[in-house]
């Protein structure tokens, strides 16, 4: 009996190890895709420090972690992917996305949360999106497709050079050192 209750003891902490909440020291989105000669990345990279993201067991009132990304300031690696990365999101009408990480609760065997994206005039929710800790940070990844986002996948020199259809978005959330 004194053995279950010592094993009992040590699950328990082993379950509440986890921290409550999470100091965010900064923040990137990147988002990936392949086209017909390669593949690109668009990063956004926040550094502004001091938000937390807390634990769902928590009762948090404001339990959301939002990115107010201007569409411009995402970078791609050159001036044309730049160009048509901001005229596929519709920047000159939607100047500006909004990603937010809210929910964020301890699964079994994985940290989840809800992600509510945005983008072009679209809103999307993806709920219970897998967030994989890496050593000092959160790294969460979602597939999404253009007809998703209600976008046209761009193309250059009259088709010959296309998009795919699936992106990635990945989002870093960058922890404070403990």
């Amino acid at each position: 009996m004194r053995i279950a209750c010592v094993i009992g003891c040590c699950l328990f902490c082993l379950g509440s190890s986890l921290p409550k909440s999470f100091v965010i020291q900064h923040k990137e989105i990147i988002v990936k895709g392949q086209t017909s000669l390669g593949g690109f990345e668009c990063i956004y990279d926040n550094t502004l420090a001091g938000d937390t993201l807390f634990f769902e067991r928590q009762v948090v009132e404001n339990n959301s972690l939002d990115f107010f990304i201007p569409v411009a300031d995402f970078g791609c690696g050159n001036f044309l992917l730049n160009s048509d990365f901001r005229k596929t999101l519709k920047a000159e009408e939607f100047p500006l996305c909004k990603v937010s990480v809210t929910h964020l609760f301890q699964g079994q065997n994985s940290i989840y949360g809800n992600i509510a994206l945005d983008l072009a005039g679209k809103h999307l929710t993806l709920e219970k999106v897998v967030f994989n800790q890496e050593k000092g940070s959160l790294q969460g990844n979602v597939q999404l497709s253009f007809d998703q986002l209600d976008l046209q996948a761009p193309d250059r020199l009259g088709g010959l050079i296309k998009v795919e259809e699936m992106i990635e978005l990945q989002i870093n959330l960058f922890l404070e050192p403990t």
